[in-house]
């Protein structure tokens, strides 16, 4: 049996601007809800993971934020956010030694976060300057700060160095990309898609700089996990993306997001669907 529902059609970052004005404000509980509305539409959606791993983190959920870490690091390995809620997770379950190993890998990617600084002296309170910057720390820094040319010549060394650290190879290419050494870039990329399927940033270089079939090898890991750009264009900072991408949700799912989105809801746009 079918029945005719009406929904509405909205802007997926308008329910994104949402939810993190929900976490700004202490709304964690509207949140969490309204990051499920994503979820059931775009079960793989990398934006959205991470405002749950934000949102877990707030509540002090710790079992659901690792879970959701996890996830989130199969697509991004050096995502900072991710590392801290896992590292604390593990810390919680009284596993030191591994949960020093994960806060360096935040440290790594993220060395003036003030909890993860707590976090890795918590646990190394037996090592010397444990928040002294290493290479990796440094070459993060080049990389957020848009430094491509020092980013790459950084990850380069590192990848020689230690080549199991996808991380590593995955911010190498993201480097090489932005300063248009689009070969190398490339090169890397089609590796990169080959080994790991989920990592966001190598099916995106792939899609920019590969040809008609390396594009529709792209689409739908894309199209899965990051369809309007949303986590590339944050992760690297510069514009990236396709532009708004509408999803149908229910009108009380509507009003769930509030007044922040009213001007992103298409009026009158009603979709028929089988439920």
């Amino acid at each position: 049996m079918s029945l005719e529902s009406s929904n509405v059609a909205i802007d997926l970052s308008a329910i994104g601007r949402a939810i993190d004005e929900r976490l700004a404000t202490d709304r964690v509980e509207e949140a969490a809800a309204l990051a499920r509305t994503v979820l059931i539409r775009l079960p793989r959606h990398l934006a959205t993971y991470q405002r749950l791993v934000r949102a877990t983190w707030q509540l002090k959920r710790w079992q659901e934020g690792e879970d959701w870490s996890r996830r989130l690091l199969q697509a991004d390995p050096g995502n900072a956010v991710a590392w801290r809620s896992l590292a604390f997770a593990v810390e919680y379950k009284g596993m030191r030694n591994a949960a020093r190993a994960m806060w360096k890998r935040a440290f790594e990617s993220d060395p003036y976060g003030p909890d993860i600084r707590s976090g890795l002296s918590r646990t190394s309170l037996d090592r010397p300057d444990p928040l002294g910057l290493n290479t990796a720390c440094l070459a993060s820094l080049y990389l957020r700060c848009g430094r491509w040319a020092h980013a790459s010549v950084a990850y380069k060394s590192l990848v020689q160095a230690e080549d199991r650290r996808i991380d590593f190879q995955v911010n190498w290419m993201a480097a090489l990309w932005q300063q248009n050494a689009r070969q190398d870039a490339y090169r890397l990329a089609r590796h990169l898609t080959r080994r790991q399927p989920h990592l966001i940033l190598a099916w995106a270089a792939l899609a920019a700089l590969g040809d008609v079939d390396d594009r529709a090898l792209a689409r739908n890991p894309l199209a899965s996990m990051d369809p309007d750009g949303e986590f590339v264009r944050n992760w690297l900072g510069v514009p990236y993306g396709t532009g708004k991408v509408t999803i149908a949700v229910s009108e009380a799912e509507s009003r769930a997001v509030g007044a922040l989105t009213k001007s992103a809801l298409l009026i009158g746009d009603r979709l028929s669907v089988r439920l």
